[in-house]
């Protein structure tokens, strides 16, 4: 054998050795290491499938690489299906252009967090905070990147559920504060037409009935109506004015009301579709006239070319998540709906329509109050008027009134004669001036009178004329003791007194609490003599 066979044997034979002894000693700390390898990749690919969000790996051409089992779901795609492809083609192409943009982005080694929508194969609709996390080389060059989606359409919603309670809250909160403010200036208003029609009362029992004089009073006392009509407004629209409260046929009165609005606007097309049923409820019908009447002028005003109005009635039950939501209560309510073709309105001008220091009209053509008036007269007669309108399509309002187990009263015409009377009257008024005209016309019919400027004075006066006073008028309204507490304190000491409230307000809850307590009848201001003299002959008799 050669010395160079020799030495070609003896290297392979080292090298076999070598090897041998290499494999034995390292080939088991490499398997070892490559098992724990397959672990830590067992245990990162469970932690990312128990993330609660949509986890995927994805190459700088955009396929993926890994995906975990939320975004499995998310597609409606098996991941063996998934990897490989690009986003493009597994989330397809309307999802797609939301993340292009942000994904150029972090191809440029951006981290970037964004808010996308994703319509899923089911086609419903959710909204995605993302997040696209750069991988990159030691030269800074992308290589892949993370897509971390978590669903936050729930949050979302109850977000946005959350600030409509909020706005909700802040509107209720608004209008209980401008309605306080009305009530108080309604209040003192209607207390200056008292001292105004009661003198013009006294003036006409000095007039000979002859006289040409009392066109002139009539003219007074006309205007005055007209500025009780609106203190009427201001009542209504602080949800306490409700003035004289009947039973009513809402469809009659749709009818009746759209007659006399066609009769001065004939360019408009009135459609009636009234239910077969009646369709009672308790209301002031001047009132509801207002509210119909304000609701058919900005239908007008939103038709300058003219159009067409329809006019419907219904029964409406109302559930339990309605009416929580809108402040009513559930039940049966009779609906009255309005709808015209005019120009419509923003989701933003609907949603502040009812707002009194809103309005998108022209000087020339009035303020806004209306309907924030007929929104203040609704809510006082504790139903609901909502607004439903889109731009170039027309408005439709809807007015729910709670139904009334009552059958419609026939008017009774009014007495305009005084009747004379006599006896001792206790008048109970915090204001000076209601006290004076007040006190001067019960004497001019016959009685003897005895004025107090408070509750507590009127209760001292009690105890110490109890056998003299025939009767007490008392005001409703008054600063320190209430009428209402007054009221109570007056029974506790004489029990058979007549009494009759006075209130510019109508019969509401307060008033109806106190009737059904023992008082004995109640008169509104502002009143005149013969409205004065009936009210005591009522209680009387």
């Amino acid at each position: 054998m050669t010395e160079k066979k020799l030495f070609q044997n003896a290297r392979e034979k080292f090298l076999g050795l070598s090897l041998e002894s290499t494999r034995k000693s390292y080939y088991p700390q490499l398997i070892e290491q490559l098992e724990a390898v397959k672990q830590d990749r067992k245990m990162l690919e469970l932690l990312i499938d128990r993330l609660p969000a949509r986890v995927s790996y994805v190459d700088r051409n955009q396929q993926y690489l890994v995906v975990n089992h939320y975004y499995e779901t998310l597609t409606g795609t098996p991941k063996e299906a998934i990897i490989g492809k690009t986003i493009r083609e597994v989330i397809g192409p309307d999802n797609y252009r939301y993340l292009e943009p942000e994904i150029r982005r972090v191809l440029q080694g951006e981290t970037v967090h964004f808010e996308a929508p994703f319509v899923t194969p089911t086609e419903e609709e959710q909204l995605f905070e993302t997040s696209l996390v750069p991988i990159s080389d030691n030269k800074g060059r992308v290589l892949q990147f993370i897509i971390l989606a978590i669903d936050v359409t729930e949050r979302n919603k109850q977000a946005e559920e959350k600030k409509k309670l909020e706005d909700s809250l802040f509107e209720a909160q608004k209008f209980k504060a401008i309605g306080t403010l009305a009530a108080g200036i309604a209040h003192d208003f209607n207390n200056l037409l008292m001292g105004v029609l009661g003198h013009v009362s006294l003036l006409e029992l000095a007039i000979d009935k002859d006289s040409s004089q009392h066109e002139h009073f009539e003219a007074i006392e006309r205007h005055i109506q007209t500025a009780t009509g609106l203190t009427r407004q201001l009542l209504g629209f602080a949800r306490g004015g409700k003035y004289q409260v009947k039973s009513h046929d809402l469809n009659q009165l749709l009818l009746e009301s759209s007659q006399l609005f066609g009769r001065t606007h004939k360019e408009i097309r009135i459609h009636h579709r009234l239910a077969k049923e009646t369709i009672i409820a308790d209301i002031d019908r001047t009132q509801l006239e207002q509210v119909l009447l304000n609701i058919y002028l900005n239908a007008y005003q939103a038709m300058p070319e003219g159009g067409q109005l329809f006019l419907e009635s219904s029964i409406a039950l109302v559930s339990e998540t309605f009416a929580d939501a809108h402040h009513i209560t559930s039940g049966t309510y009779g609906k009255l709906s309005i709808t015209d073709t005019g120009v419509g309105m923003s989701r933003d001008t609907a949603a502040q329509v009812f707002d009194p220091f809103f309005t998108t009209k022209e000087k020339q053509r009035g303020t806004g109050l209306g309907l924030a008036s007929a929104y203040g007269i609704i809510k006082s007669h504790h139903g609901l008027i909502t607004v439903y309108s889109e731009l170039g399509k027309g408005s439709t309002f809807s007015v729910y009134l709670p139904l009334s187990e009552s059958q419609v009263m026939s008017e009774k015409p009014v007495d305009r004669e005084f009747l004379p009377g006599e006896g001792t009257v206790l008048l109970v008024d915090d204001e000076v001036m209601i006290l004076d005209v007040g006190e001067a016309m019960l004497q001019s019919i016959g009685y003897q009178v005895i004025t107090a400027n408070s509750g507590s004075e009127a209760l001292d006066l009690v105890r110490q004329l109890r056998d003299t006073i025939d009767l007490i008028i008392l005001d409703l309204v008054m600063p320190g003791l209430s009428g209402s507490k007054t009221f109570e304190k007056l029974r506790e000491i004489e029990p058979t007194i007549p009494i009759i409230l006075s209130s510019g307000y109508s019969m509401n809850g307060d008033v109806n609490e106190l009737m059904r307590k023992g008082c004995n009848g109640f008169i509104q201001k502002p009143f005149n003599l013969a409205a004065l003299s009936a009210a005591i002959r009522a209680v009387q008799d």
